[in-house]
């Protein structure tokens, strides 16, 4: 089984970065993305990997602190549409999307296929992590996923699930809290688990189980999978209105710069 390599560090580089409101994601495309965690790993830990979409961009446009977390991270990719239309319209286009999801099931075939690695799973409920562990061993056989846990935990209980995954050592630690919850979370506790790689996958870990479906592939092929979300899983009054802030407050910086240009 391949053992990473320790000792080589990477960093983010954030002259290839572009500015999406008052966040800054990476220029890269998913195999870019794929090849940057496989270097992180490589190097040793802690690397923190941020997917944020429309939404989160939206929330850290109002929270300082949120955005002081995904523009430290160590790659930040377009999770969404959403942000990619952003860049353009902002003058400095992203090459591609990169969902969260893709990356993170890309970067397992790619481990599955140098010959291994160790992956963690933290969140959702008690079954569904369950059978998400159960089906990636058995799709990635190479893959050893050495630890998982369910996302309903007390405060008191966070030491010892701290514990096990620093006793599991995985490569990869995936963590399914909801966003932000789990870049904070991850921001908070990365640096002590001496976990080589962490990256927040939101409802990831329900779609590897088979507890929520992907969209139709025409509407993935159409990048529609924001829209059938909001759909399938009733989230109209959650998603719109920071979807429509986002909207807004992109025009509104595309406005003030082409005003600064004048």
């Amino acid at each position: 089984m391949h053992r990473p390599r320790r000792g080589r560090t990477v960093v983010a580089d954030n002259m290839k970065r572009v500015q999406i409101l008052s966040i800054a994601v990476d220029r890269v495309t998913m195999a870019e993305a794929v090849e940057r965690c496989l270097g992180f790993i490589d190097a040793g830990g802690p690397h923190l990997v941020v997917t944020p979409n429309a939404e989160i961009a939206a929330a850290a446009a109002r929270d300082p602190d949120l955005a002081a977390i995904i523009n430290g991270a160590d790659l930040v990719v377009p999770d969404g549409i959403g942000v990619v239309a952003a860049s353009r319209l902002l003058g400095d286009p992203l090459p591609e999307k990169v969902g969260g999801c893709d990356l993170a099931t890309n970067l397992l075939a790619a481990l599955e296929r140098r010959g291994g690695g160790r992956i963690f799973l933290l969140g959702t409920r008690p079954e569904v992590v369950a059978e998400a562990a159960r089906r990636l061993a058995d799709a990635y056989p190479h893959v050893d996923v050495v630890g998982w846990r369910d996302g309903f935990f007390r405060p008191e209980e966070e030491p010892e699930i701290l514990a096990q995954i620093r006793e599991a050592r995985p490569d990869v630690l995936f963590v399914a809290l909801g966003s932000p919850k789990q870049e904070r979370w991850l921001h908070r506790h990365l640096r002590s688990l001496g976990v080589p790689l962490g990256m927040g996958v939101g409802g990831t870990i329900d779609v590897w189980a088979g507890a929520v479906p992907r969209a139709p592939e025409w509407m993935l092929r159409a990048n529609l999978e924001w829209l059938y979300r909001i759909v399938r899983l009733r989230r109209v009054s959650r998603s719109v209105p920071p979807l429509v802030r986002f909207a807004l407050a992109v025009l509104g910086e595309r406005w003030r710069r082409g005003r600064s240009h004048k």
